[in-house]
């Protein structure tokens, strides 16, 4: 996809200077990269967690759920038969955190490092390192240690973080 924007750039059909930069952060941002894939068999990697309330996704080869009004982590642990302890553990939290809707929860530790096609992330308004890590199933004290930032670090918009 990163040379299907590129070209579409240089054959004239896009005439913004970033174009092939938005669209590659777009397809990136969103995954649709995984729509572009061939479906493969089962493997113990795409392994479906069932549960009756929450919808499960995958990133970093990692799954998770996203957070409804309601949720606590009481409950997501009994859904999943995860000890509330490991859902704050994984998801760097501390044990008086408020879930909120929307909120990502990994049913697993995270990863030290993003996936490949994910290097760098460009901090956007409003994002802080605790909402990077989990966007990408990282761990928040690796993130810190790839960009050489403590804990106190704000993040700034426009400022390009290491994921890798």
């Amino acid at each position: 996809y990163r040379g299907w924007a590129y070209g579409l750039k240089k054959a004239g059909y896009a005439t913004a200077p970033k174009y092939a930069i938005q669209l590659i952060d777009i397809i990136e941002n969103y995954e649709l990269y995984k729509y572009d894939r061939k479906e493969k068999g089962a493997s113990s990697k795409n392994i479906k967690i069932q549960s009756d309330v929450h919808q499960t996704y995958l990133s970093n080869d990692l799954v998770y759920i996203i957070v409804c009004d309601g949720d606590t982590f009481e409950n997501i642990g009994k859904e999943f038969n995860i000890s509330k302890k490991k859902l704050i553990k994984y998801n760097d939290l501390h044990k008086e955190y408020i879930l909120t809707n929307g909120d990502i929860i990994y049913l697993h530790k995270k990863r030290k490092k993003a996936q490949k096609p994910y290097s760098v992330h460009t901090i956007e308004a409003g994002e802080s390192m605790h909402t990077i890590s989990q966007r990408y199933g990282i761990r928040l004290k690796q993130l810190y240690k790839m960009n050489h930032k403590n804990i106190d670090y704000v993040p700034e918009e426009g400022i390009v973080l290491k994921l890798r």
